[in-house]
């Protein structure tokens, strides 16, 4: 909600998520296939109907992902339980992050790390009832999700854990530190990842669900103002018993999930980017030609109308890009060639990752100078854009780790020609 309305009341009805979704179409759908061009629409029509209305600014995200959630819409990369959720793959789940990052990138995040991040492993790795029904949880939107891998002093170094697991009669226990945990302190499930042993943590890593009601499990709130919204935060591991049915994968399976997990994840990720940086581009488009300067719209600067075309020309090139690598992931996937996959993780999805990460922050951040002090308030989206893409934009990987990545690939691909 709006708190002082400064902004020309002839531009208001311009904003609309609406007007913005018509826009953002014009560069998109053209691209797409007609079942995925009716997925967008449909999406577009349930958040511009079902989900704006019940949307209160003021409170947390949270209370939207039932809502979410009876139409599916917490994930679709993977088939949901429900038949009539279709369809889903890859690119459905970027095109989702798109169009409601557009809407509300901070319910986005939510999602992504609800659904995906802890959802993902519970699909792929479903060793017991227990499980089963708490990814039901999370899909419908009933419950709350999310990743425990980030630890203090260990943010890049996902590997070399410090929270440790140790093996007793029905299960086993964990014990550790947890930062940076997207959604934690209003988690029910935590997908949590500790080793037995510090000094060989490939081999002996373990991942389980970790649940809410379980003795020894404490969360705290970080204030990360960027995101006001979502709840970011700390989890402790006490001696938390976690019983055999709940382990997704014993000693060195973790590790695996944890590398296996990247992929998927890191795409999903790209698609909120890019919703970023369309929100501010979009925004910035339809004020600068609407609003009017020393007698023209600002638009008409080229200051102003050539950087716009810049940045369009540069968002729509990285957007194809990911979709095209969304498709050809999801295309690898039922082809059943894992090899191929994990030099796909170390490379293409990062620089795209990489690419639409730093891309949208510096689109909203020229949309925000372009627009002038309006787009510093809350009377559009763009500055809500600026904030959220600095989170994006680090999550998942921050800058310079996809570029280890995508360096790495480098090496790899000139060694190849010494076979």
């Amino acid at each position: 909600m709006v708190q002082l309305s400064i902004i020309d009341e002839k531009i208001v009805p311009f904003l609309t998520t609406e007007n913005l979704y018509k826009v953002f179409n014009q560069y998109v759908m053209p691209f797409l296939t007609k079942e995925e061009q009716a997925f967008v629409t449909d999406l577009e029509d349930f958040i511009i109907n079902e989900l704006e209305p019940k949307t209160d600014w003021g409170n947390d995200v949270y209370e939207l992902f039932p809502i979410l959630g009876k139409k599916g819409y917490i994930q679709r990369k993977n088939p949901d339980f429900r038949e009539e959720f279709t369809p889903t793959g890859m690119k459905y789940e970027v095109l989702l992050a798109m169009v409601l990052s557009i809407a509300d990138p901070e319910l986005d995040l939510a999602r992504l790390a609800s659904g995906i991040l802890c959802g993902n492993p519970m699909y792929e790795h479903p060793v017991s009832d227990r499980m089963v029904k708490a990814k039901e949880d999370i899909y419908t939107g009933r419950k709350v999700g999310c990743i425990c891998i980030t630890e203090p002093n260990r943010g890049s170094d996902a590997v070399n854990m410090t929270s440790t697991v140790r093996k007793t009669e029905g299960g086993i226990v964990f014990n550790g530190e947890k930062v940076y945990t997207t959604n934690g302190p209003r988690a029910d499930y935590f997908m949590s990842y500790a080793v037995e042993d510090v000094e060989n943590p490939r081999q002996s890593m373990y991942q389980a669900l970790v649940e809410k009601t379980m003795d020894g499990l404490e969360t705290n709130r970080l204030k990360i103002t960027s995101v006001p919204r979502v709840h970011i935060g700390q989890t402790l591991w006490r001696d938390v018993f976690i019983p055999e049915e709940n382990i997704t994968g014993h000693a060195g399976k973790g590790y695996e999930i944890l590398f296996e997990g990247l992929v998927p994840e890191r795409i999903s990720i790209f698609g909120s980017s890019l919703g970023i940086g369309w929100l501010a581009l979009i925004n910035a488009m339809i004020y600068t030609n609407k609003r009017k300067q020393f007698g023209k719209p600002v638009f008409r600067y080229q200051g102003v109308g050539f950087n716009l075309a810049n940045l369009l020309v540069e968002l729509e090139a990285v957007t194809q890009l990911s979709l095209k690598i969304a498709d050809t992931y999801e295309q690898e996937v039922k082809q059943g060639h894992p090899a191929h996959l994990k030099k796909f993780n170390a490379t293409l999805s990062s620089m795209a990752k990489y690419q639409a990460a730093k891309l949208s922050h510096e689109i909203a951040y020229e949309c925000q100078n372009m627009m002038g002090g309006i787009a510093l308030t809350d009377n559009t989206k763009v500055d809500m854009a600026v904030e959220i893409s600095k989170v994006e934009e680090v999550i998942g990987g921050a800058r310079n780790i996809q570029l280890l990545l995508v360096q790495r690939g480098i090496r790899n691909a000139v060694r190849a020609l010494d076979e």
